[in-house]
């Protein structure tokens, strides 16, 4: 007899309407990919470990309660870094929650979503056509060790350079640099799941950057955003 599991999509959370609905939408986009593949019904769902109406803990509490017909909860933390809320505070939130729900329901935290080697593809398909001769590659930053490393990878891979949106090197670091190149055509590639406060406050820094940089081009990009590309690279993480 097969495993009959749920799904549950841990994001960080924020208080924009415009993160929490993609947040939905790419929740909706991956139960909907799920389910044209099973002939069953598939509970997928989405959570968020900060600004949810209650905490994560509750949020799985309430859901996993109602899972009585499910042998497993697999629950996929939807950070890109592997910072302290993927290495302490979700595995904190599960080993609090297991002794709230049936020993029956197994509780298994997959890999966070930036440690999918494919994410880089969907990132540089989204970079393609740009006219820039250089990419920096923006990333929130961690303070927790090692949890930039992946950024690191990634940037050179895409042969981008790295900046930070919480730690060093920041973005006005970075484009200070490159400024010493009269001309050059720079491209922000911010690496963030949604749009929301954050990336408005990083197109202000950017259109100030302009102004104090006017003898170069700064183009800033979009973050991932839900897409078909992400939603199978989510469901082949929480399926694998």
């Amino acid at each position: 007899m097969s495993v009959r599991s749920a799904y549950l999509l841990v994001a960080h959370g924020s208080r924009d309407p415009r993160s929490q609905a993609s947040l939905h939408q790419l929740g909706e986009g991956v139960k909907q990919s799920l389910q044209s593949q099973r002939d069953r019904p598939l509970w997928v769902k989405t959570a968020t470990l900060e600004f949810g109406s209650v905490p994560l803990k509750q949020q799985i509490c309430n859901w996993g309660q109602q899972l009585t017909h499910i042998d497993q909860l697999v629950i996929l933390p939807l950070f890109l870094l592997p910072g302290t809320h993927v290495r302490v505070d979700i595995p904190d939130v599960v080993t609090t929650v297991r002794q709230f729900l049936p020993k029956s329901l197994e509780i298994e935290v997959r890999s966070h979503l930036g440690s999918h080697p494919n994410l880089f593809q969907i990132l540089r398909a989204t970079m393609a056509g740009t006219d820039v001769d250089r990419w920096i590659l923006l990333s929130h930053g961690s303070r927790y060790p090692g949890g930039n490393q992946p950024v690191e990878a990634l940037a050179q891979q895409l042969d981008a350079a790295p900046a930070y949106w919480s730690v060093s090197p920041s973005l006005r670091q970075t484009v200070t640099q490159m400024a010493a190149h009269p001309g050059l055509k720079v491209g922000i590639k911010p690496y963030f799941l949604f749009t929301g406060s954050i990336i408005d406050t990083i197109s202000q820094e950017v259109d100030q950057l302009k102004c104090d940089f006017k003898h170069i081009n700064l183009t800033f990009s979009s973050p991932l955003e839900p897409s078909a590309p992400l939603v199978h690279l989510i469901q082949d993480l929480i399926t694998a």
